[in-house]
C-alpha cells in the first residue's frame, strides 16, 4: 500500500525522498534557478535531510556570480 502524503507526520517533512518526484519539485520551487536534476544530485550527495540539502542549495546561490559588488 501506497504511503499517503496527506498524513505526514513531522518526521516525515524533516526528509527529502529523492525518488519522490513531489518531494524534488518542492524544493525546486524553492530554488527554481537549480535545475530538477541539481536539486536531485544534491539530495544523492549530501542525503535526504531536507535543513541540510537547504543549507548546501542555500550556499549555492552564493557562487553563481550574481553578486551586487
Amino acid at each position: 500500500m501506497m504511503e499517503s502524503k496527506v498524513f505526514k507526520g513531522q518526521r516525515d517533512r524533516r526528509v527529502i525522498d529523492v525518488n519522490d518526484p513531489i518531494d524534488v519539485e518542492y524544493v525546486h520551487h524553492q530554488f527554481p534557478w537549480l535545475s530538477y536534476s541539481e536539486i536531485k544530485d544534491v539530495i544523492k550527495r549530501y542525503g535526504p535531510d531536507r535543513n541540510a540539502v537547504q543549507a548546501v542549495l542555500e550556499r549555492s546561490t552564493h557562487r553563481t556570480g550574481d553578486d551586487e559588488s
